[in-house]
């Protein structure tokens, strides 16, 4: 009976961590650049526990929570007109600059300009050219190819810094449309082009995600019953077990 505890336990609180998941999502569906975070899963296997025979030689297995992993899929493009919005086509990742000599990534060009015409994302951070630098903008019309070099009135005036990120089991979000990995973990962007007056829409389908929301919640009240059935069972035993009957 402990055991069944145990597991009912862990699966309720798979089901919690999983609900939490599904919410984050849904509460960025419409947020720019924004990559779905994914629950994952890992099977655990004892030997202290068996239906049948010697514990000690007959092993069980149920599920815990592993670490969540983020949906790389890319999103869908949508045109604004904007001059200083960019989507990339690809799997690659616009440079920004979270700290003196820090960077991270994101997948959002919804970018703007300060007084000073720096290129920044929309929280103010700096966005970065490809040797690390941040980029500065003259006053004209702004262009851009599909490789990400910026023109200003016809003239080439920076190029956006891009990145692959080699493994992406070795990134972590910072906030909702940002992530940081070791820089040995990134390369020069290949492969990818960029698309202005566009943006990167959330990856996050909303409909599946409520529907997987669904499951969950009843998942989890299935997981609560029975944690109620263990507890009723447990306190029949406590009453009843060595009374004697008659007296």
């Amino acid at each position: 009976m402990n055991s069944g505890f145990f597991v009912a336990g862990v699966s309720g609180q798979m089901a919690q961590q999983k609900m939490d998941n599904i919410t984050h999502n849904l509460a960025n569906v419409n947020t720019v650049g924004f990559l779905g975070s994914r629950a994952s899963f890992q099977t655990v296997f004892t030997n202290q526990s068996a239906a049948a025979g010697n514990p000690a030689t007959a092993p069980s297995a149920f599920l815990k929570m592993g670490e969540p992993f983020i949906d790389m899929g890319e999103g869908n493009i949508q045109q604004t007109a904007n001059d200083l919005d960019f989507a990339i086509l690809g799997d690659a990742w616009f440079r920004i600059q979270i700290a003196p000599g820090k960077e991270a990534y994101t997948r959002a060009g919804n970018f703007t300009l300060d007084a000073a015409g720096n290129l920044r994302t929309q929280d103010g951070k700096a966005v970065l050219d490809n040797s690390g630098s941040g980029i500065q903008l003259p006053p004209g019309t702004i262009t851009a190819t599909d490789q990400g070099e910026i023109f200003v009135n016809g003239k080439k005036v920076a190029e956006l810094g891009m990145v692959n990120i080699t493994n992406p089991a070795g990134i972590e979000r910072i906030g909702s449309v940002l992530v940081k990995t070791a820089p040995s973990n990134t390369t020069p962007a290949v492969n990818v082009s960029v698309r202005q007056g566009a943006l990167e829409a959330s990856n996050v389908n909303s409909v599946l995600a409520m529907t997987e929301m669904i499951t969950t919640l009843r998942n989890y009240q299935a997981m609560i019953k029975m944690i109620e059935q263990y507890n009723q069972q447990a306190s029949l035993l406590s009453q009843q077990v060595g009374q004697v009957q008659g007296i």
